[in-house]
């Protein structure tokens, strides 16, 4: 059994890879990254700073003078950006929009693949486990992670668990213009050239479709179990 682990989880949005690496989280006492916060703060400095976000160098330039930073709570992550806190911000429709093109340059990703693995790596060097989640982290993040989980779900099926979480933060949108930006956030993520979304061949895959959470992290769990890792 070890003391410390890595646990990578990757799918598409509204699979459940944030309420899964919370959960895990609290059960192993590690520490909870969620790594797609990063750019949708990236994001909404973009657009604080009305820099074009087609243009890489000018994405850079923000990233390079914003302070981008995460920390972690009883109920999972809070983003801070330039010491404000965000949280509520960076889920709204319109950063969601951005965030996919944004994130999709190479070296964008290049930046932000080295703060995440500086982040865990420093996590794990202090014999603490660590559970992050995002679309490239078995790929790029942590590529030698303990256990890669990848979630999956129906369309419709995670449209109707991201509306819920639109609801509990106040966000007021359609079902219909939901599953229209899941279905452009699944093209985007899956053809994107840097670091696309993709199941590593050593991924623990799992369909979450009809499972409750607690589902899931039992299946997860007897994972580790078996991986003697816990």
């Amino acid at each position: 059994m070890k003391n410390n682990i890595s646990i990578a989880i990757d799918g598409p949005v509204g699979s459940g890879k944030g309420t899964l690496a919370v959960a895990l989280s609290k059960k192993l006492g590690a520490l909870y990254v969620y790594t797609g916060a990063m750019y949708r703060e990236l994001a909404l400095a973009c657009m604080q700073e009305k820099a074009d976000v087609r243009n890489e160098e000018q994405i850079l330039e923000v990233l390079n003078k914003s302070s981008i930073d995460l920390q972690p709570t009883e109920k999972g992550i809070k983003a801070f950006l330039n010491n404000q806190d965000v949280s509520g911000k960076i889920f709204r429709p319109n950063v969601s929009r951005l965030t996919p093109i944004v994130a999709a340059f190479p070296k964008v990703r290049r930046e932000m693949v080295f703060k995440q693995r500086k982040m865990a790596d420093d996590v794990l060097k202090k014999g603490k486990s660590v559970v992050m989640e995002g679309r490239d982290i078995a790929t790029e993040v942590i590529p030698n992670a303990d256990i890669k989980i990848y979630l999956t779900a129906d369309i419709n099926k995670r449209a109707e668990r991201r509306l819920r979480q639109f609801e509990g933060k106040g966000i007021e949108i359609k079902l219909e213009d939901v599953l229209k930006d899941l279905e452009e956030r699944d093209r985007q993520d899956t053809q994107r050239l840097a670091s696309p979304l993709r199941i590593v061949e050593d991924a623990v895959v799992i369909d979450t479709t009809n499972d409750t959470i607690d589902q899931t992290v039992d299946k997860v769990m007897d994972k580790l179990r078996e991986r003697n890792l816990i």
